[in-house]
């Protein structure tokens, strides 16, 4: 396959057969010599508003790539194409003999999510505990208390299944480069968990909360269809040690939808996955009274800053109305004084 690069069409004729088409002038060949056309990344070009461009970087098959690579040798936008590197290469799908004590995940958040997932792919059984609630009662409770003020401080806006970014609009931007390919592949599988497919290329992805709502009961569905178990309503409340290994957690369980009269439970566990999130304090002060190496993380401030819309629109597209294009995004960023990173989402 060949990759081309700076593949830009006008924003008003965004489709597949529009951007064959270019692409196949600018090799001067013919569009139907293009086969399997697959977009790597997509962009909004604004630079010479108010003329708008979708700048696209594709990879693609055509009967004689090596003509095409010698005819436009001198075009630096023209290579082969080399696929990014996936994680599923690093995590083969072994079938592995189900361990006598179970590996325990806590936090059914993203990190927590995907973690339970990949384990139960390899062959695993993990049991991902969350003491929250689904997403069903979590978003029952949430609603509750944005009405009444009455909260529930296990199922809530910071614990419950999804994590404390559920109930944001599902923006996917990292900030970080992925030379692993590992984001790619996450963006895959929320894409096959029914997210919509342009976030696996477009430049700044975005799920949207309602949609990020069915895609993670998606993930956990898929979990337990590969034997993994989801809990809820299960809260850490410490583990237990033999030689230096750990043989088991103790966890509390609420009965039905109610925190009184919580059981606690031991679970034989032979590996042990906090994916806690910065809201479970109580955790963190069990952790602190045990003798683990523990570290404070550095981290950047983030703030919101709101404008009307077609405020940013006229700013970003020379428009007020985006049409197609979507609603335009930004960003501000500055250094403190202090050295510290400060950015708006």
């Amino acid at each position: 396959m060949l990759q081309y690069r700076q593949c830009k069409i006008d924003y008003r004729k965004d489709n597949k057969k529009e951007i064959q088409k270019k692409l196949a002038a600018k090799l001067h060949i013919r569009p139907e010599e293009i086969t399997d056309l697959q977009i790597v990344k997509k962009s909004i070009d604004a630079r010479k508003k108010p003329d708008l461009f979708c700048n696209y970087t594709v990879a693609f098959s055509a009967k004689s790539e090596g003509e095409i690579l010698k005819h436009n040798r001198k075009n630096a936008n023209l290579s082969k194409y080399e696929a990014e590197h996936s994680l599923a290469e690093e995590i083969p799908g072994l079938q592995v003999k189900e361990p006598e004590k179970r590996i325990v995940i806590v936090g059914a958040g993203p990190a927590g999510l995907l973690c339970a997932y990949f384990l139960a792919s390899c062959g695993y059984k993990p049991i991902l505990i969350e003491r929250g609630g689904p997403m069903m009662e979590r978003m029952q409770k949430v609603a509750h208390f944005w009405k009444s003020g009455e909260l529930d401080p296990q199922t809530n806006v910071s614990f419950g299944e999804g994590g404390a970014g559920t109930f944001s609009d599902g923006k996917l931007n990292t900030l970080v480069k992925d030379p692993s390919g590992r984001n790619k592949e996450v963006l895959k599988i929320l894409a096959q968990a029914g997210a919509d497919p342009t976030i696996t290329y477009v430049n700044k992805p975005h799920v949207g909360t309602d949609v990020l709502r069915t895609v993670v009961k998606n993930i956990r569905s898929e979990i337990e269809s590969l034997g993994g178990e989801v809990r809820f309503g299960w809260r850490l409340e410490d583990f237990e040690t033999q030689n230096g290994h750990l043989c088991s957690i103790r966890v509390s369980a609420r009965k039905g939808t109610s925190e009184a009269g919580r059981t606690v439970e031991e679970i034989p566990a032979s590996a042990l996955v906090l994916a806690i999130g910065h809201s479970a304090r109580d955790t963190f002060a069990m952790l602190a009274e045990k003798p683990l190496d523990m570290q404070a993380k550095a981290f950047a401030v983030g703030l919101r800053i709101q404008h009307p819309q077609t405020q940013i629109n006229l700013s970003q597209y020379g428009r007020e109305e985006a049409g197609n294009l979507g609603a335009a995004s930004y960003k501000l960023t500055a250094q403190t004084s202090g050295g510290r990173g400060v950015y708006s989402f």
